[in-house]
Parts: structure tokens; C-alpha cells; sequence
């Protein structure tokens, strides 16, 4: 991950994105939930501190406060966008920019649905759910498309770490059901959802599962450490 004055500049251009160059879904403003700069302010600071990966910096972020598709809406997510070089910059941002012209061209009443600013991907996608009408984060999701490029050697030490653990084997004892396999890499997680210092490796052991849904026990590992630094329990439903 970025470090030092590297890693405060990161935190700063997105909390700095959030509470000066907010963007605002149309809807978000219609249904009266559009922050003042107070609100800004108070969102930039709630959202969880963001830095780039590896050796990576960022060199710009957008973020946008997106609707639910609800009226009223119940929630709101605030996408965070972040680019490590102009390459991926002037993508995204022409990416935003067609968005706001096909939001534009089928805005014509205030009751009818709207496209969002989903499904853009940059060099860092984040997303934060927050209650409507409020400043406070419920959710808060790492979505980057190769997230799940984790190299062998680091998955391969992120499973030992794993697997030789206590907890790993109480869950992995516990279960009732043969044929769950073992350990699987989901993908990188960042520090802040990591509660590690470094970007982690998340893994996954399926502990129930009825072929439609189950749980897993979550596991989230400091390869540069050789430590688990968070795990809990999830909700697992097939696609």
C-alpha cells in the first residue's frame, strides 16, 4: 500500500472529492437528501480512510452520491472512483460524463426511474451505503475488477497462514456437511475492511450450505505480516 506522505495524500484527494466536488444523482436532489457542505463534510470524514494499492497513488477521485431506485429512497450510495494515472482518468471521466447525458435525456418527471452511476469501473472502485437523510456509512464495499488477481505465491502463503490457525480448524471441524472443500481466495481487501496495516488477502471456508445458500466463515490475512488480522461470519447465496 502507499505509505506515509503518500498514503495521507490518498486519503485526503478523496475526502477532499466528497466534501468540495460531490456529485449528485438527480434523484438524490428531488427527494431533498442532496448534503450541504456540513453534510459533505460529515460524510468525508465518516467514510473510512482509502489508500492506493501496492506502490500505487492516486491521482484523482470522483465521488458521486447515487440513488437506490426507490421513492422514497431507503438508502444512498456514495461511489468512490479513484485513478492512478490520465489514462484512467479521462476514461472514467467520459464514462461519468455519457452517464450524465443518458440521466439528462430521460429526466423529464420527477416520479419516473433514472439511470445510475453504477458499473463504472476505475483504477479503485468503492461504494458506501448510507441511510437516507443521513451522514452515517452502513455498508461499505471494495469493488474493483482485479481484486481477484492475487498471485500464487501470496495466495499460497495467504491459505497457510490461514489454515494453520486455531480458528480456521474449530470451523472447519464444526461443520456438518461433508464436501464443502476448503479455504478459497476471494480476492484483495483493502486495510480500512482488513483492519490490517497493509492491503490483505480475503478467504472464504464455506461452514453451511444447502445449494441455494449458506455461511462462511471469513478470513482476512496481512500476507506481508503472516497474520490474520480480522475474520467473521457471512451469509453465502448462489448466483
Amino acid at each position: 500500500m502507499s505509505t506515509g506522505e503518500d498514503r495521507q495524500d490518498d486519503i485526503a484527494l478523496v475526502r477532499r472529492a466528497i466534501s468540495h466536488e460531490l456529485k449528485v444523482h438527480p434523484r438524490v436532489i428531488d427527494q431533498g437528501h442532496g448534503p450541504d457542505a456540513a453534510a459533505r463534510a460529515e460524510i468525508a470524514a465518516t467514510v473510512p480512510a482509502l489508500s492506493a494499492f501496492g506502490t500505487k497513488s492516486f491521482l484523482s477521485v470522483s465521488a458521486i452520491l447515487d440513488w437506490d431506485h426507490q421513492l422514497p429512497s431507503g438508502f444512498l450510495l456514495l461511489r468512490v472512483l479513484a485513478s492512478y494515472d490520465k489514462r484512467d482518468q479521462e476514461r472514467v471521466q467520459a464514462v461519468v460524463e455519457d452517464r450524465d447525458d443518458e440521466i439528462a435525456e430521460t429526466n423529464l418527471y420527477p416520479e419516473f426511474d433514472l439511470p445510475d452511476y453504477g458499473e463504472i469501473d476505475a483504477s479503485e472502485s468503492y461504494v458506501a451505503v448510507l441511510r437516507a437523510g443521513t451522514t452515517k456509512v452502513d455498508d461499505f464495499r471494495f469493488l474493483s475488477s482485479w481484486r481477484k488477481q492475487v498471485g500464487g505465491a501470496v495466495a499460497d502463503l495467504a491459505v497457510k497462514t490461514v489454515t494453520r490457525s486455531a480458528n480456521y480448524q474449530r470451523a472447519a471441524a464444526s461443520r456438518r456437511t461433508d464436501g464443502l472443500g476448503g479455504a478459497v481466495v476471494i480476492g484483495w481487501a483493502p486495510p480500512c475492511l482488513a483492519n490490517s496495516e497493509n492491503w490483505a488477502v480475503e478467504i472464504w471456508l464455506l461452514t453451511e450450505f444447502d445449494g441455494q445458500t449458506g455461511k462462511a466463515r471469513v478470513f482476512m490475512v496481512d500476507a506481508e505480516r503472516k497474520e490474520i488480522t480480522r475474520e467473521y461470519d457471512t451469509d453465502v447465496q448462489l448466483a
